[in-house]
Order: C-alpha cells, then structure tokens, then sequence
C-alpha cells in the first residue's frame, strides 16, 4: 500500500516506459518497475544511457534510493534546523520532497530549466508544491544572482550534472561558487554532486577550494561524488558521525545516513581520494579549460547515421524510427 496518496495510480500501470518524450538535447523517459519509478535521460544520438536523474520507490516515498542523494544531505551536519534552503537543479525533486517532510519549518527554493521535468516531478513522483516547496523555470545561475544581497540559505544544493558528467560551464566557476558563498548563512554548507570519471573533476573540486575554507568528499560505488563546503570551523570523522546519529535519532530517516557518513574524506585524504587535485587549475568565468565543451551533448536533432535501425528505447519493440524517432 503507498503511503502517498498523489502516487496511488502508479500501482495501477503496468511495468515498463509511462512517459517517453524529447526534452532539449535528451528524450526524457519515466520507467517504472514494479514499487520503482524511474526517471532517466537518453541520448538523442545513441538512444542510450546509464544516468538516471531520480528514482521513487512509490511504497516508500520518504526513501532516498540514490546513494549521492543521501551524502547531498550530509550537509544537515552543518544545518541540523535549516530554516532557507535553495537548490540548483530539481529533476524528481526527492531532496526537496525529504526535507520538506522532516523539516516543517523549512523553505526551499528550486531552479529547474526542463519544464518537462517539473511536470514529471508533480505527476510521478508526488513533489507537493506549496508555499514552502516552490521550483522556477530558470538558470540556476542567474536566480542566485538576482536575490536581494541580504538572502541568505542555510543549504545550497547543486544537482545540474547530466549523464556523461558535464556540468554547464557557469556553474562550476570560481565566480558561481564565490556567488554561492554570498548568499550562504554564517554556518552555511555548499553540497555539490559531481561524477568521479569526468576529466574535469579535479579542476571543479580545486575550485570550491578556492572559495571554502573546508571541503569534505564523500566519493561513491556509483560514480558519483558528493562535494560539502563550509567556512564553518573544521569537523573530523567521529564528530560528522556523533552528529548525524543525533539526527537519525531525532528523525528516523528511512535511508542509512550513518553509513553514507562513514565514506567522508578529510583534509589529507582528498589527495588520496583525488591525486590530481595539486595540479587541478581552478575554473573562471572567462577562462573555459580547452576541451570542457567536448563533452556537452550534441544540440543537432539529427541521429547519428544508423540509429533507425536500433529500438526504440521507450520499450515499444519497434525500431526507432517507426516509433519515436517519426
């Protein structure tokens, strides 16, 4: 039985693709399989992929299944009451869904530039907007910038990565980050979800150095890899740990924090975690490392020459071209 009534229709649909559409430079595609709603992004060129931006075990909606969503809340450490919270990058929205069900005091603020994906967010996976759960279609950038000097966030979120890694170039500068900082509370804490495999990874982790006084990693199995930046007074293990068993306790998540807690790595371990990280170069705005847009998804709608002969990826049976590709 679903313990959120928004989502009770979903036990009625039959496994397998509910939403197959084009969404920029990606088809979007809503999966689901059996509890499991998944939302992931294919690329338009090989009709393929291995990044899944959010998934929602419906019978359990307060669970955080994607381990970089846990470490993202990691950051509670610093913020165990945050009272303004502001994230870039919304996608299913479960980050935003948790803590607005924990933390009833909360106001969150949400950029998103796919309209498609709020759409997914409210009809999938039960986002329930309100006046202290709000997304806009917008840069997240550019929201940031337009804030009055004197707001302030307990908790920044960036999320904006997509499947190969990239990350758009003004959100991962020097500048964004220092933007970031401004507009972050005396205890304030940056959360940063980046891939281990991207070539540029040194050189965005480098750069939120340049900015914060401490930078905490929680590499993960998946690939993935949590930054938290504070200029808050520096934190060892046994504390991060102490800390969020006090949270655990006071709340009960559903998903095991404390054992995300434990894959935190700390001041000398980084090197050991990132041996590049000496000679990463910290990215600004007006310097792009040469290369850094390789890996940006092809904007031409046309397919690569052979893909009409592939299947479809939204399960059909039917070749691409016969079906979602006519």
């Amino acid at each position: 039985m679903t313990n959120d009534k928004r989502l009770d229709w979903l036990q009625a649909q039959p496994d397998g693709c509910l939403l197959f559409k084009p969404s920029g430079v990606h088809f979007v595609m809503v999966e689901k399989s059996q509890s499991i709603i998944r939302v992931a992004l294919i690329d338009r060129d090989y009709l393929t992929s291995d990044f899944v931006q959010s998934q929602l075990d419906f019978n359990e909606p307060l669970n955080l299944i994607s381990p970089y969503s846990q470490a993202m809340l990691l950051s509670l450490v610093w913020q165990p009451q945050p009272k303004r919270v502001y994230g870039a990058g919304f996608a299913g929205g479960r980050i935003p869904v948790v803590l607005h069900h924990y933390f009833p005091q909360v106001q969150i603020e949400c950029t998103e530039i796919e309209p498609l994906l709020i759409e997914i967010a409210k009809d999938f996976f039960g986002v329930p907007f309100d006046q202290r759960l709000k997304v806009i279609l917008q840069d997240g950038r550019d929201y940031l910038a337009n804030q009055d000097p004197d707001v302030r966030y307990d908790i920044i979120f960036t999320d904006t990565i997509i499947g190969n890694g990239y990350t758009p170039y003004q959100l991962a500068t020097q500048e964004f980050y220092q933007l970031c900082q401004e507009h972050l509370s005396e205890d304030g804490v940056l959360a940063v979800n980046l891939f281990q495999r991207e070539r540029f990874y040194a050189d965005k982790v480098k750069t939120i150095q340049a900015v914060f006084a401490q930078v905490y990693l929680c590499p993960l199995e998946v690939g993935n890899i949590v930054v938290l930046a504070t200029n808050s007074p520096p934190l060892q293990l046994p504390e991060i740990l102490e800390r969020i068993q006090v949270l655990q306790n006071d709340h009960q998540f559903v998903f095991p924090l404390s054992e995300t807690a434990v894959q935190v790595k700390i001041g000398s371990q980084l090197i050991e975690c990132i041996p590049e990280l000496d000679q990463a170069k910290v990215l600004v705005d007006n310097q792009p490392p040469v290369g850094y847009f390789d890996d940006l998804p092809s904007f031409n709608p046309l397919f690569a020459q052979g893909v009409s002969t592939r299947p479809c990826p939204c399960g059909s049976g039917q070749l691409f071209q016969a079906c979602h590709g006519s």
